[in-house]
């Protein structure tokens, strides 16, 4: 009874520090939006993992295409369904650092230690050329909410249990 009580509790205890918010990404401009997703712990120490989305085909970095929107990832091991998929992360952590695939063991267990933290990435228009760069997140990442840009502008908030990143054109 004893092992049962606590196996119980030791679920319980991964699922409320689990991953609990699906972020959704919203790129209404008329921008590329390329630069290095990040999920990580609220309280960092040196045995939370920080991990990165790989760049996602065809491009050298994680890039969210201009006018994408209803970009949804559930977890790290389930980003690869998305519509825009990250099939490998990377993971700075002194147990699991190293590179996997999203539906390797590793990422749930990941999964479980991390929330969304951070985007930063640079807005660049069709021939390429950077418009505005933007370090958008949760505060303990040492990111913003809101950044007006000069030709475009950008905010975090999160809504019950989904997590949103839009970028506009603007003004």
């Amino acid at each position: 009874m004893k092992k049962i009580i606590y196996s119980l509790s030791m679920l319980c205890g991964v699922f409320a520090f689990s991953q609990s918010k699906v972020l959704t990404i919203n790129n209404y401009s008329q921008f590329k939006l390329e630069g290095r997703l990040m999920a990580a712990n609220s309280a960092p120490t040196i045995t939370n993992p920080v991990v990165y989305a790989a760049p996602n085909a065809p491009y050298g970095v994680y890039t969210v295409p201009p006018f994408l929107t209803d970009i949804e990832y559930k977890t790290l091991s389930t980003s690869g369904y998305s519509i825009l998929p990250i099939d490998t992360w990377y993971v700075t952590d002194p147990t699991y650092g190293g590179s996997y695939a999203f539906n390797n063991p590793v990422m749930d267990t990941v999964s479980s230690m991390v929330e969304w933290g951070r985007f930063d990435f640079v807005a660049k228009d069709n021939a390429g050329n950077p418009v505005d760069g933007f370090a958008m997140g949760e505060p303990f990442t040492g990111a913003v909410y809101y950044t007006l840009g000069t030709h475009s502008e950008a905010d975090w908030f999160t809504i019950g249990d989904y997590t949103y990143l839009q970028v506009y054109d603007y003004p």
